[in-house]
């Protein structure tokens, strides 16, 4: 994983040289030439700034104080926060300072950062005016207070005393300016001096013998900590058995360490997000745009034509790759994928992938496949979900007051089977992914939500979402196991169990279309949860009263009652003589799948509604 993102990070050509690293820099302090500190400038980008590894801080003070220069603690170079540049405070309600020692800290810090521009400025021009306003108390007196105005202000312009900030000189940011660049190597190389050759080590990253960087810098786009995440970590004991101290124990050269760190940000700014993790793919050469199929996974569409079009575009780049028609260059890709999430300072790597280009697409049009189900009004397929919408409909909707983290307890544990399988074709669903679904389908079915929402003549697309993801995992379940499953309704389905769902989704229709009230919502409420687990006991009875609103039916509406008659033959056709006494947990996620496809079938346009009976009715005496 390392040599890949290394090579990620050559290949984009992201910045790699150790102590130079990206930085979101939020605001700018503009200086004059003659040094005077004038207007604040909001900027709020990212700029390739000077780097110091967490080593390197701690061992900054020491070699200052050894070139005769009085200083506490450390600071970073030409950025760094509000707190440290400016001494900006944090004030609570009562208008006092919120943390007085970290406060402290700040204001030795900014000792340290004044003394690294006034040491820069000596060799570097530039610099000069910078160095002569932070010299002058006053000058930042005044400009502390503009700083502690924006503080004061709500919603983006806020300004946070965590906020970085670097200068503005000659109308450039100094950032993008070369200048300070040769100062600041020759002072990294004097003040942070490598070990020679004699400690040389085989890479992790290259397989060469290289001298290990002693610590490795920190991925800073994971998210969860402002300190950042270190993906290479060795500061246990247990690591130091052999006798190795820091980095020996992962020997990984400095500029290696850096161009993993560069490659794996770079990712991370466009990661998905599944569940708590965050997931990156890349390739080991660039491919076009639309042989990239990594954000479908995630966003397939925003409505139906888009997706189809997803979908065909899908199938067309695999034809091209199964048949030689792309490039070799196409044909020969690999794909890397990672699944990445914090924990406690460090990265943990929940999944790690491998594999051709060809595989990936194969993958995820599979995946679409798998999972495409009918949409409510049964004419066309449902918009398919992203795998983190998918994910997140596998319980019922976080609550307003409930937290991210313990909404994600009941169901984190699935969160890597369910990328493995979106994946690898031959991986199945996870059993605990579909006992998850029906315990709130069924729930949601016996509390009216469910009805309500394939009923409601304005939809709700995040309920009609949730049950679309739900079916559609329910059927890329029994499709996975080597089972049967098509899109919409299947009246040759092998499975009892399905034809229970149809039979009591046909029982409903009949006794709200014999009523002018909605029963229909009473019928499912009470009697699905013990119909699709004793289909024997429910289904039965159920069916025998219907009879007499059939009869009815056919008095008042003889074609709705013909059209109830031919569908209840079909499904009793296909159950046979006897119905199921108990149905298991996954012959339950059938019967939701009949119920549901059935009901599809029963809205589509073409169903027949009017037309004459011409059989006696099946439940006639």
């Amino acid at each position: 994983m390392l040599a890949q993102l290394v090579e990620y990070a050559r290949l984009k050509g992201l910045g790699t040289e150790p102590g130079f690293t990206s930085k979101e820099i939020r605001w700018l302090a503009g200086v004059s030439p003659a040094g005077k500190l004038t207007e604040l400038i909001p900027l709020d980008q990212a700029k390739t700034a000077p780097d110091l590894s967490q080593p390197d801080m701690m061992s900054l003070p020491g070699y200052l104080r050894a070139q005769g220069h009085t200083v506490e603690q450390a600071a970073h170079f030409l950025a760094d926060t509000c707190a440290v540049v400016f001494g900006l405070p944090e004030w609570d309600a009562a208008g006092n300072i919120r943390k007085p020692e970290e406060h402290a800290k700040n204001l030795q810090k900014h000792a340290a950062f004044r003394l690294l521009i006034q040491l820069a400025a000596n060799d570097v021009p530039l610099l000069e005016p910078i160095a002569k306003a932070l010299s002058d108390s006053q000058q930042v007196q005044a400009f502390l207070q503009k700083l502690e105005a924006q503080a004061q202000k709500r919603g983006p312009e806020r300004l946070k005393s965590t906020d970085k900030i670097s200068f503005f000189v000659n109308g450039r940011c100094v950032l993008d300016c070369p200048d300070w660049h040769d100062w600041w190597r020759q002072f990294r190389a004097q003040a942070f001096p490598r070990s020679g050759e004699e400690g040389q080590m085989p890479s992790f990253a290259s397989g060469e013998l290289v001298t290990p960087a002693s610590t490795h810098p920190k991925v800073t786009r994971l998210g969860g900590s402002a300190f950042g995440h270190a993906l290479v970590t060795y500061d246990k004991e247990a690591f130091e058995s052999y006798g190795l101290s820091q980095g020996e124990n992962a020997a990984v050269e400095e500029e290696a360490a850096t161009a993993y760190r560069a490659g794996l940000d770079a990712l991370l700014e466009k990661a998905q997000t599944l569940g708590e993790m965050k997931v990156v793919v890349w390739y080991d050469r660039e491919i076009p745009e639309e042989d990239d199929f990594f954000r479908d996974l995630f966003a397939p569409s925003s409505g139906e034509a888009e997706e189809l079009q997803a979908l065909e575009r899908a199938h067309r780049v695999l034809q091209a790759l199964k048949t030689g028609q792309a490039p070799p260059e196409i044909r020969n890709s690999r794909f890397f994928a990672a699944a990445l999430s914090p924990a406690s300072g460090r990265v943990m790597v929940r999944d790690w992938q491998i594999g051709r280009l060809e595989d990936f697409v194969e993958a995820v049009t599979t995946w679409f496949e798998h999972l495409a189900i009918v949409r409510r009004s049964g004419d066309q397929s449902a918009s398919l979900p992203g795998l983190n919408r998918l994910f997140l409909s596998l319980q019922r909707p976080k609550s307003r007051e409930q937290k991210l983290d313990d909404y994600l307890k009941p169901v984190k544990t699935l969160q890597v089977p369910l990328w493995r399988a979106a994946l690898n074709p031959r991986l199945p669903i996870p059993y605990a992914a579909i006992a998850k679904i029906m315990e709130s389908h069924t729930a949601e079915v016996m509390t009216g939500a469910f009805s309500e929402a394939l009923q409601a003549q304005k939809p709700d697309a995040a309920a009609l979402g949730r049950i679309y993801a739900r079916m559609g995992l329910l059927k890329a379940y029994h499709i996975r196991k080597g089972g049967s499953m098509s899109t919409a309704l299947d009246p040759q389905h092998p499975s009892p169990a399905y034809h229970c769902g149809r039979l009591m989704c046909l029982l409903a229709q009949i006794q709200e279309a014999a009523s002018e009230s909605e029963i229909n919502a009473g019928v499912v409420q009470r009697y699905y949860g013990a119909a699709s687990s004793t289909p024997a006991l429910v289904l039965g009875r159920l069916t025998r009263l219907s009879q007499h609103h059939l009869a009815k039916m056919a008095k008042d509406a003889p074609g709705l009652a013909y059209w109830f008659n031919t569908q209840l033959a079909q499904v009793w056709s296909a159950l046979g003589p006897n119905l199921p006494r108990t149905l298991s947990l996954e012959e339950q996620s059938l019967f939701a799948l009949g119920y549901y496809q059935q009901l599809a079938q029963s809205r589509k346009k073409e169903t027949p509604q009017t037309q004459a009976p011409t059989t006696p009715s099946l439940f006639q005496e």
